[in-house]
């Protein structure tokens, strides 16, 4: 007899299909709660988006409002600014944004938008509406002169404004550039970079207003009156930055009011038996006692504050009186000028243009002074009457304001235009500026390149001069040492062996009446740095390094013969713990260019 027996029951194992459906449920719940949650999100990022879109528009809109000084539509659009940039910043706020910035890979990109809307919330609340409510007052006549004088009251009120303006962009700068866009991925990285820019671009600008706010009262002698040297450098005879101290003028300055009190040539100024001011080890060794012993060598060095300090000390000597700082300008910095003004008529001049204008004044000063008028004393007196003319006409009130500031800063831009105080708290609140003209020293993670030229034969050949010095940033090694490559053109268009060419602008060395131009070119590594190689026209040199401000200093002598290229190549480390974008700065020649060039760094590539 069989047995028959009932089913068996026992547990289910793993993968049976009863654990497999309780599984299946499990995940599709979870797969809902993500899918939901991401929808979530990505409703949120698109509302985040689009306001943010939308705020890039407003913003446009209220920058034009402001510089055209429409208060009531600047509050209006900045009323709309502020919902969108609210709307944005709380959309990429929350649990869900929070959790996403500790997801691996995209954690970077979600802090970064979070970075991004609360920066520009904060802005449009804090930073912004100071700058719109001294919209009405804001005006480039506030910083130009009118009828011989500057309204030092109306500099005055803008003071808060522009101080808050600038404390609140610097903040954002800062929280940007924490972020960075190393490690981001997607279309984050581009605008991030852009939005980083604009707002460092903006943020300098509040700084050099708030700066101005708080110098010029005083430069223009508010707690009395004040004397500056108004030098004009002649960039045909190269010096570090610009050329020869050629003309000068003493500017006083009183309650706003600005007027020439006495005019002269660098010919005025005797070579002095002794330095006018002690020179340190380093400024001996690179420039020798010439430095501050003859007014034509005062700025072989690029410090500008430190060519300030000589020219005041040499003034002090030669004439008795004391001067309150330096003011340089170059041919080109007046052509700049001359777009704002038009043109100006200049007495005497015999064969040179009596009218100048942006189109000629720098062939005139520079070239056709040399070439008709051989006598030295008339071409001193015509380059001084052209910059007492473009001065009074700056300072008359006839001159389009707008035009005069924007043309003031393409100058500045250049390093065409310097300012030194003797005041140690002005020149405190100038060091940094784009009108400083220091030397950086130890500037923390930025490498500052430099190349400087100093001519060597007393030419005035240097107009025929056409030169660029460019750099790249080639790699980054532990410690964030940058490896940089500077490629310095130096090409001479003088007529072959000097012909036509006047005893005057040729020289009196045998080897420049032929044409031959003779400068030495330093070439300054950054703070803590080195200079590994140089070589001129693919042949390497010898290197040689002094010291100045800490950074390393090599001398390139060089010959450049009519129509000929020079080529000069160096490799240089940065120091350590400098990784952020290289900065590359030269000497103004006649050719027009921004200066203080910001290069990528190889750092975080």
């Amino acid at each position: 007899m069989v047995r028959m027996r009932g089913p068996r029951r026992h547990r289910p194992r793993d993968g049976s299909p009863g654990r497999r459906r309780a599984l299946f449920a499990g995940l599709g719940v979870l797969v809902l709660v993500v899918v939901g949650v991401g929808a979530v999100f990505t409703l949120q990022a698109v509302k985040a988006k689009q306001q943010l879109d939308l705020a890039s528009g407003q913003a446009t809109r209220l920058q034009a409002q402001v510089s055209a000084g429409d208060v009531a539509s600047a509050r209006a659009t900045l009323r709309e600014l502020q919902t969108s940039t609210a709307s944005a910043r709380s959309a990429t706020h929350g649990v869900l944004w929070d959790a996403g910035s500790r997801v691996p890979l995209i954690g970077r990109n979600v802090e970064a938008a979070q970075t991004v809307s609360r920066v520009l919330a904060r802005l449009a609340e804090d930073g912004l509406r100071p700058i719109v409510d001294a919209a009405g007052s804001i005006d480039a006549r506030t910083f130009s002169p009118q009828d011989g004088r500057i309204d030092i009251a109306a500099i005055q009120r803008l003071g808060p404004a522009l101080d808050t303006a600038d404390r609140t962009l610097t903040w954002g700068r800062r929280q940007l550039s924490d972020v960075g866009t190393s490690g981001l991925v997607g279309p984050l990285k581009g605008p991030l970079a852009d939005l980083e820019s604009r707002i460092a671009t903006a943020q300098s600008a509040a700084s050099a207003g708030a700066t101005a706010t708080d110098v010029m009262p005083r430069m223009l002698g508010a707690d009395g009156p004040r004397s500056y040297l108004l030098v004009v450098q002649n960039n045909a005879e190269v010096r570090s930055t610009g050329g020869l101290p050629g003309a000068f003028a003493v500017v006083r300055a009183e309650d706003g009011g600005v007027r020439i009190t006495r005019h002269g040539a660098g010919s005025d100024f005797a070579p002095f038996d002794d330095p006018v001011v002690s020179l340190t080890g380093d400024e001996r060794a690179l420039y020798t006692r010439f430095l501050a012993t003859f007014w034509s060598d005062a700025n072989f060095t690029p410090d500008f504050p430190r060519t300030g300090q000589i020219m005041r000390a040499m003034y002090k000597e030669k004439f008795g009186t004391d001067v309150a700082g330096v003011i340089s300008v170059d041919p080109i910095a007046l052509s700049y000028l001359l777009r704002a003004t038009g043109p100006i008529t200049v007495d005497g001049g015999g064969p040179v243009d009596r009218r100048l204008s942006s189109t000629n004044v720098v062939e005139a000063l520079l070239n056709k002074v040399y070439l008709r008028l051989p006598d030295d004393d008339a071409q001193d007196a015509y380059f001084t009457d052209a910059a007492e003319s473009v001065f009074e006409e700056v300072t008359s009130g006839r001159v389009d304001a707008q035009a005069l500031v924007r043309q003031l800063a393409n100058a500045s831009s250049e390093n065409r235009l310097l300012v030194w105080s003797a005041d140690p708290d002005e020149q405190a609140a100038l060091t940094g500026t784009r009108v400083a003209g220091e030397l950086p020293g130890d500037s923390g993670p930025t490498p500052h390149v430099g190349v400087y030229l100093n001519d060597s034969t007393a030419t005035k050949l240097q107009y025929y001069l056409q030169h660029r010095t460019t750099m790249h940033a080639q790699s980054c090694t532990d410690g964030d040492v940058q490896t940089i490559e500077t490629t310095t053109v130096l090409a001479s268009s003088v007529p072959r062996r000097g012909a036509g060419l006047p005893t005057s602008v040729l020289g009196p060395s045998r080897d420049a009446r032929r044409g031959a131009m003779r400068f030495n070119v330093r070439i300054y590594a950054p703070f803590g740095g080195s200079i590994n190689e140089v070589s001129v026209d693919d042949e390497l040199q010898t290197v040689l390094t002094a010291s100045h401000h800490g950074r390393a200093v090599t001398i390139v002598p060089v010959r450049l013969r009519p129509g000929r290229t020079v080529t000069i190549r160096s490799v240089i480390l940065s120091g350590r713990d400098q990784p952020d974008d290289p900065v590359l700065s030269f000497t103004p020649t006649v050719l027009r260019e921004p200066n203080n060039r910001v290069i990528a760094a190889a750092c975080g590539r």
